[in-house]
């Protein structure tokens, strides 16, 4: 059974967009679903698009300037729908939005109004939420999506399956939210593990990933967010084990068996 990679994002706006990315995944080998294969099927858009979600492996999600057509039944875009069901089933995800100062725009691809404020909101939530990377032109984004499918499937496995990420996607575990004391308490007994300048957004979500558990994703993390090499970002997880072993069991603990003075 081939990898399936759902395509999300609006369509009018992004044609030339998904049309790049679609392609860039065809030669990777792996499959697409997107809703430029419906054809004439009998559920509604929003029933379909949910229906392709939940047979994907992964997650992609590009968003420009278009909160998108609004479901009347859960007040919602499509869209939003879509990315809300990747998550509830814990699908891999991958996140594009596009950057608005180098990307050129067509004035009737820019929502304004109700839509516009419900865009910026979900948008707060993407980058909240995952390690967001941003794109100036359909080319760019292909390049990107290629280089992240990549990157994400070797990190699963060396010949990875669409079994082996669904595996991955039933196992998630969610991020332990860190408070900012905690953060920079952390950040101060991990300075010096990694060669490579790593963002307070990146090693937030890395430890907070570690400490929920989910090492292999904290390790995608890094080699996507960083320019570390998958390997490197293995390497530094151990040696924060150590260190949250440390702190969990500190060295100078009383020995058992040692009296009380």
């Amino acid at each position: 059974m081939p990898l399936s990679i759902f395509v999300s994002s609006t369509f009018s706006d992004l044609q030339r967009h998904r049309e790049l990315v679609l392609k860039a995944i065809g030669k990777l080998e792996y499959g697409s679903q997107a809703m430029e294969s419906f054809g004439a099927l009998p559920d509604t858009p929003r029933e379909e698009c949910l229906r392709l979600v939940r047979t994907a492996n992964v997650y992609v999600g590009i968003f420009a300037m278009r909160y998108g057509f609004i479901d009347p039944e859960f007040g919602k875009s499509l869209t939003r729908l879509e990315y809300e069901e990747a998550q509830v089933i814990r699908l891999p995800s991958l996140i594009y939005i596009m950057n608005e100062e180098t990307h050129s725009i067509l004035p009737k691809h820019v929502e304004t109004g109700l839509s516009a404020e419900r865009l910026r909101e979900f948008k707060q939530v993407l980058k909240k939420s995952h390690v967001v990377n941003f794109f100036s032109s359909a080319e760019d984004l292909a390049a990107k999506v290629t280089q992240d499918v990549v990157r994400l499937v070797g990190a699963i496995a060396k010949e990875p399956t669409a079994q082996v990420l669904s595996q991955l996607a039933a196992n998630t575990i969610k991020r332990h939210p860190l408070t900012p004391p905690r953060f920079e308490y952390l950040k101060q007994r991990i300075s010096g593990i990694f060669t490579h300048d790593v963002p307070d957004s990146i090693l937030r979500e890395t430890l907070e990933l570690i400490i929920g558990g989910d090492n292999m994703a904290a390790s995608f993390v890094l080699s996507r967010g960083t320019p570390m090499p998958l390997d490197d970002a293995v390497d530094g997880l151990m040696k924060i084990d150590k260190v949250l072993i440390e702190i969990v069991q500190p060295s100078n603990a009383q020995p058992e068996g040692a009296k009380d003075v």
